[in-house]
């Protein structure tokens, strides 16, 4: 059985997100809530991360609509 962690470590936020270091610290990391581990380290809660990547899906990613049939692109330009 595999269970994730609640927190996830700085030095892994990014690629959980599949994201570099540097977009991880310009778009992402400022809305995020940090969780001291220890004297120096830093994490963020899997959830919050989650919902980073839920909004980023819904504001860039591709939604089909049920009623035309026609698929929507969002990416951003």
């Amino acid at each position: 059985m595999n269970i994730l962690p609640r927190y996830i470590r700085y030095r892994d936020a990014p690629g959980y997100l599949g994201v570099d270091r540097g977009r991880f610290d310009a778009e992402i990391r400022p809305d995020l809530i940090e969780i001291p581990i220890g004297d120096r380290g830093i994490a963020f809660d899997r959830l919050d991360l989650d919902a980073c990547a839920d909004d980023d899906k819904s504001r860039n990613g591709r939604c089909s609509s049920r009623k035309t049939g026609v698929l929507l692109c969002l990416y951003r330009l």
